[in-house]
């Protein structure tokens, strides 16, 4: 059983990295050494899906486009309908 509390010191630790980083060169390395390639993939996938989202393209549009599954894209969208820094990254 995990340490009480590790969760959000790890998720801290995590933010405080990316934040020291200096490019996206740095960080695509950071990312490719700590994630599989299926969970790098997810990651970027979820983000393109939540940016199709902002556009305001439909749930079918993105199962296509994404090849993911109405659930999938239906967490995304429930998960980031109401956040505004999706919003502001992508409404530029």
């Amino acid at each position: 059983m995990p340490k009480k509390g590790i969760d959000q010191e790890s998720k801290s630790l995590l933010i405080r990295t990316l934040e020291e980083l200096k490019n996206t060169q740095e960080i695509e390395e950071l990312l490719n050494d700590l994630l599989s390639s299926a969970e790098f993939k997810d990651l970027s996938r979820r983000l393109m899906a939540a940016k199709y989202l902002t556009e305001g393209k439909t749930y079918l549009e993105i199962m296509d486009l994404m090849g993911m599954s109405a659930n999938t894209v239906n967490k995304i969208h429930f998960k980031t309908k109401g956040s505004p820094i999706v919003w502001k990254l992508f409404k530029k």
